[in-house]
């Protein structure tokens, strides 16, 4: 059975994510910021609707739909008598993507029997952490700088080509309302950077999910010219060494490819498995259930 989770739940759900924070970054940095869904036309595209599963008063499981069409989860003991409740809370629900430890995901695409010859993206990343205790960063002579409002055009532009080329999106003028949208929320929240060389903008890197103690590093984009020189790498380490001095003790991320998994190992991360991330665009939906369909 699940239950959908109220205000009340929320310090018993905060406690199951926390040891298994690694996993459930989007989750637990989501909840942390955007809060739950009110069901209201004023609530945030990324506050999320909450189900969770327990067995004798623990709570096993937890689910997240996000306003905007993104579904992740921490579900380490799913089984075969949730995937009735989970595609009812699901019923109807637009989905653009979701992601999770892959194990995990693996067992949730199946019980959704999601149409996934539609998905633009699908992909099981390396996943890495780093204790910023281990950072090391290299030496160059390129700076890191806040991102500042003048630059939103070029960064939308940057995150556009970042989202085509790695997360197979479409350069389509509601991606680029929705990537705006994003930048300027990070930027607002000081989690977005711009490496620079003689002033000249080379890369990008930002905070896509943050806690006190750790945050989740996304957003890398080094434009093609500017590739193979060591900017991705810097751009992440003077990043994480700032927040180092904030008082972040861990970091987390994916390797979109051979090169950013070199890249990240370089300046001390370590893998810890894999995570799969899976795009839809445009967006699939969820079949609609009714109650007496699944008696």
């Amino acid at each position: 059975m699940l239950w959908r989770a109220s205000e009340a739940d929320l310090p018993r759900l905060r406690g199951f994510l926390a040891p298994r924070v690694a996993t459930s970054m989007f989750l637990s940095g989501n909840l942390s910021d955007f809060g739950l869904s009110k069901g209201s036309t004023g609530d945030h595209p990324k506050s999320m609707t909450l189900w969770f599963s327990e067995d004798a008063g623990e709570i096993r499981n937890v689910f997240g739909y996000a306003n905007a069409g993104y579904f992740v989860f921490e579900a380490p003991d799913f089984n075969a008598e949730l995937i009735a409740p989970l595609r009812q809370a699901l019923s109807g629900c637009e989905l653009r993507g979701l992601n999770g430890s892959n194990a995990q995901a693996k067992a949730i695409v199946e019980a959704l029997d999601l149409p996934m010859v539609s998905a633009v993206m699908d992909e099981a990343e390396p996943h890495y952490a780093l204790k910023t205790a281990n950072l090391e960063v290299p030496d160059g002579s390129t700076q890191l700088r806040p991102a500042l409002v003048e630059d939103l055009d070029l960064l939308t532009n940057w995150r556009i080509a970042s989202e085509v080329e790695i997360l197979g999106g479409k350069d389509a003028e509601a991606n680029r309302a929705y990537a705006r949208s994003t930048l300027q929320e990070l930027l607002k929240a000081d989690r977005l950077r711009i490496l620079e060389e003689a002033g000249q903008p080379v890369a990008m890197t930002n905070f896509n999910a943050s806690l006190p103690s750790i945050v989740q590093v996304g957003g890398v984009f080094t434009p093609p010219e500017y590739r193979g020189i060591g900017h991705a790498r810097r751009a992440v380490a003077l990043h994480l060494a700032e927040a180092r001095e904030a008082g972040v003790q861990e970091a987390i991320l994916f390797a979109a490819s051979p090169a950013a998994a070199r890249a990240y190992e370089a300046i001390g991360f370590v893998r810890i498995g894999d995570y799969r991330i899976v795009n839809f665009d445009p967006p699939v939906t969820l079949p609609a259930i009714l109650e007496e369909d699944l008696s």
